[in-house]
């Protein structure tokens, strides 16, 4: 026990290390263009099927459980309200989060940890070029600009199908749900989601990239999976946990 807790101490200690490069290299040079370009490509664009399916059946879901719920004590007229309140505010940024953490943090892991078992870290460093300016910073830029536009797209397609499945599926009156829907939900909270998605990309983009960074070639195949299990995890986690104080200071 006491050898896990003290190898979690030098795993944090390294990760703060990691994170201070790293966040000095973003913000101090320009990322090189084609490499960004590339990881927003693929982190943006490749992210926006999986965010469009998951997001369109969880606001469906969400709208059904709120208007049963609500019609057992006769308050079915308030769930523009509810839907537009939990479902920008909370549900559809945090699963954007964890949705594109997933697949997008597994894609960093397992490449960036690819890349020290097979020495290429190692031979760009020998030939004079900064690995965390080449490989980790075009990440954190791709990962810190693209999700933010994924949770405002979240939030249409979860609105459009809310509306959807309240109108259409169950029989409420659009006005009346517009309306609510207006009238609880402001650019503030619109504005809050993507803000979440701007601190969500950079902290998925950094714990990715530190858990493929630190592989080793000792570490082998096996180096690469683990990696990308520890990258999945520890970044769907670290989303909701940091959903919930975020929430937390400007709700209350």
């Amino acid at each position: 026990m006491f050898k896990r807790g003290w190898e979690a101490l030098e795993t944090l200690a390294d990760f703060l290390q990691f994170v201070r490069r790293a966040a000095r290299v973003q913000f101090l040079r320009v990322p090189p263009r084609a490499q960004f370009l590339e990881q927003a490509v693929q982190s943006g664009v490749g992210s926006m099927g999986l965010v469009t399916v998951l997001i369109l059946f969880g606001a469906m879901g969400l709208t059904v459980q709120g208007f049963t719920s609500f019609q057992r004590v006769g308050g079915q007229s308030v769930l523009g309200a509810f839907v537009g309140i939990g479902g920008v505010r909370e549900l559809y940024p945090v699963l954007t989060g964890v949705i594109v953490g997933a697949r997008v943090g597994a894609n960093f892991a397992a490449s960036l940890a690819n890349r020290q078992i097979s020495e290429q870290v190692e031979a760009l460093e020998v030939m004079g070029i900064d690995p965390f300016h080449y490989l980790v910073a075009p990440r954190l830029w791709a990962l810190t600009l693209t999700l933010p536009l994924l949770c405002a797209y979240a939030i249409f397609v979860g609105l459009a199908a809310s509306y959807f499945a309240a109108v259409h599926q169950l029989g409420m009156n659009s006005g009346n749900f517009l309306n609510q829907l207006s009238q609880f939900v402001g650019f503030s909270d619109l504005a809050a989601g993507v803000l979440k998605g701007v601190v969500f990309g950079w902290l998925v983009a950094v714990i990715a990239c530190f858990f493929g960074y630190r592989s080793r070639k000792r570490d082998g195949a096996e180096g690469v999976g683990i990696a990308t299990n520890k990258a999945i995890v520890i970044s769907s986690v670290t989303c909701i946990v940091v959903n919930m104080f975020i929430s937390a200071i400007m709700y209350t």
